[in-house]
């Protein structure tokens, strides 16, 4: 089936989304105008990856994680992405991820964009991670097919190198200290994100325990999931807040599950204390019309649930227009969707990234990782160097031996 720009812009626009706009439709590269859209993708591979890594969180433990790293190509170009798949069940098989792979194969660029598009709307039943994870995978193939970059075809024009964000997810005392002190040992101490459980005498305790390492100068946030439930008024979590704020917190994503005018009324309440709102902003077609100025001075644009890159990016424009920042999240990223967004990170001028590789859980990945577009400088920032696509080579054939299921789809 051969589609030419017109024909394609009129279907995406009688499906309604967004008027005509996907940012790839009007890149044009070393394929003359929009002729990369009738590449065929020929091949989909899954490559299991787990980390038997525990994480704690207010509403549970990850003991064990299966991510899939999914390498989608066309000839010899291809694309990477990566979804966290699963928890806690290290015998995963992904049989729905290969059952909504496999309507791809086959299929032109501009069939695939367009199917994805299609859900990528209001009231779309489709998981956010598969919507976000082929996206990704196409806006990486796109770009190396047309020797452009992701961050190019996404409209993005910010350069300026993203602190990184080191992310503790541990109540034990001990097991906080000594994260907190290998941030010091990885350059990564000047910002600092822990998990909170919803409980201000352990909260409190963890929070004097990592200022106790990181001193006084260090920018220091927590996540607590929504996890605050017994307060009764604003004023009584208001009193929270303060007190965590007194002793060193700088920034609080998601303390209760709130309306959007308890936001902003919360965010006036508690002063210097920034609020930023994380689930409010999911999926980013819903975020953009549901955000308002004054619910927080940062916005979280979370990692798996944002559900499209192109709507990420004008998410990203409207925080900016409001007077407001961008934080980029982490969904306990480990592998090529880190890189993916640390350059979105860039992109948008984020004020710092959280989808940082990691030391323990990234380890097997780093040595089948052969170069990337970003990379952690001295300092701990996060930096770029323009490559088609996302710009992640990986050598597969190693990456085959360390995972632990291999599928051609």
């Amino acid at each position: 089936m051969k589609t030419n720009r017109r024909q394609f812009i009129k279907s995406m626009s009688a499906l309604g989304v967004m008027g005509v706009s996907y940012p790839l439709l009007s890149a044009c590269g070393t394929k003359n105008g929009n002729e990369y859209l009738n590449e065929k993708i020929t091949k989909i591979e899954i490559f299991r990856y787990d980390i038997n890594i525990p994480r704690y969180f207010s509403w549970g433990t990850w003991h064990n994680r299966q991510h899939l790293f999914i390498k989608i190509s066309s000839g010899n170009f291809y694309g990477w992405t990566e979804t966290p798949a699963s928890k806690n069940n290290p015998d995963f098989k992904p049989t729905a991820w290969v059952n909504y792979l496999k309507q791809f194969k086959g299929l032109t660029i501009g069939e695939a964009q367009k199917i994805l598009a299609s859900e990528q709307v209001l009231g779309s039943k489709r998981s956010l991670k598969m919507l976000e994870s082929l996206d990704m995978a196409l806006l990486d193939l796109s770009g190396r097919l047309q020797n452009k970059s992701a961050v190019e075809l996404l409209g993005l024009r910010g350069t300026k190198s993203v602190p990184g964000l080191y992310c503790i997810l541990d109540k034990d005392e001990k097991k906080v200290r000594e994260e907190a002190e290998k941030s010091i040992e990885q350059n990564l101490a000047h910002h600092l994100k822990f998990k909170m459980y919803g409980d201000e005498k352990v909260d409190m305790k963890l929070l004097k325990t990592i200022r106790g390492v990181l001193g006084d100068e260090a920018v220091v946030i927590s996540d607590v999931n929504k996890g605050y439930k017994k307060w009764k008024s604003l004023d009584q979590l208001k009193g929270i807040l303060n007190r965590l704020s007194a002793n060193g917190l700088n920034a609080i994503e998601d303390p209760a599950n709130l309306k959007t005018k308890q936001w902003i009324q919360l965010q006036e309440m508690v002063g210097d204390l920034t609020l930023i709102p994380d689930a409010p902003m999911r999926p980013a077609w819903k975020g953009i019309k549901t955000m308002q100025k004054g619910m927080g001075h940062i916005y979280n644009l979370h990692p798996s649930t944002m559900g499209s890159l192109t709507h990420t990016a004008k998410l990203a424009h409207k925080v900016k227009e409001i007077g407001a920042k961008v934080m980029i999240g982490d969904d306990s990223l480990v592998g090529p969707a880190c890189s993916a967004w640390q350059q979105i990170a860039i992109g948008v001028g984020a004020t710092w990234v959280e989808a940082i590789e990691k030391k323990e859980d990234s380890k097997l990945y780093l040595e089948c990782l052969q170069s990337t577009a970003t990379k952690k400088d001295a300092n701990g920032y996060y930096s770029y160097q323009p490559k088609p696509g996302f710009g992640v080579e990986l050598d597969t054939n190693r990456l085959k031996k360390v995972s632990a299921l291999y599928i051609e789809v």
